[in-house]
């Protein structure tokens, strides 16, 4: 029996088909390996996305879940902590992709929260105290198990105090908290002390710090920020901003 002889369209057909079974084992197999933490050279946003998630969970072991993607930065979430929103930087090295993220911050925002808290306590009473890791990621060698005094000496973060004493003082009070954060090491990028009513203040939550600030919920906002990069203490220019006039009547 004579065996029918494929036309051109047939093999042109076959060809293709060959071609985009090819692409797509390409694609699978990469995102395989990304998955699995291997160093390849990325070429879509999924690669980072999965790359990232895989490289979080294995430093950290814990689930991370990938937010989006802003230049050469990624935010992650742990899965636990979906309100934490880590920053992962992306680089290149020889070909292949590297990465450094900010999670150590949020590993030591509860530790570091109650020792500021133990060291301004003298200054403002009970307040609440919160800190935030700013969008930077920090030395690679930083992990889980990076001690809280190593973390604050070279780490960026902003922290936030809030308290319900009077305000006759508030310059003054507010030289004699950055002065101990300084005799301390606590580099914070910036300090911001606000105050609010004790009502206020024994039901304030982290969640609604915005939202105080952006529709001026509180009688006085003081702030300054610490000089990084010569580390010489906070700067002599302070900002006060005054609240909303009829807060608290």
């Amino acid at each position: 029996m004579e065996k029918r002889k494929i036309s051109q369209n047939e093999e042109a057909i076959r060809g293709i088909l060959i071609i985009i079974a090819f692409i797509v084992g390409l694609v699978f197999l990469r995102d395989i390996l990304a998955k699995r933490g291997v160093r390849i050279l990325m070429l879509t946003r999924q690669d980072y996305m999965n790359a990232v998630e895989y490289y979080m969970q294995k430093k950290y072991g814990e689930k991370f879940e990938g937010e989006y993607i802003v230049e050469n930065s990624i935010y992650v979430h742990p899965k636990a902590k979906p309100e934490w929103h880590a920053v992962v930087e992306v680089y290149s090295k020889n070909g292949l992709t590297y990465f450094s993220d900010n999670y150590v911050g949020y590993l030591k925002k509860e530790e570091l929260e109650k020792y500021i808290y133990e060291l301004v306590k003298p200054v403002y009473g009970d307040c609440k105290v919160y800190t935030h890791p700013y969008g930077f990621s920090l030395d690679d060698s930083f992990n889980r198990d990076t001690d809280l005094m190593t973390y604050v000496s070279n780490s960026d973060y902003t922290t936030y105090i809030f308290t319900d004493k009077k305000t006759e003082n508030i310059e003054k009070d507010f030289r004699k908290a950055c002065d101990i954060l300084v005799d301390k090491d606590l580099q914070t990028n910036r300090l911001l002390v606000t105050y609010i009513t004790k009502e206020d203040l024994d039901k304030f939550e982290e969640d609604v710090k915005d939202y105080t600030f952006n529709t001026l919920k509180f009688y006085y906002r003081i702030s300054s920020f610490y000089d990084k990069a010569y580390k010489t203490g906070f700067d002599d220019e302070i900002d006060i901003l005054e609240g909303d006039k009829d807060y608290g009547k």
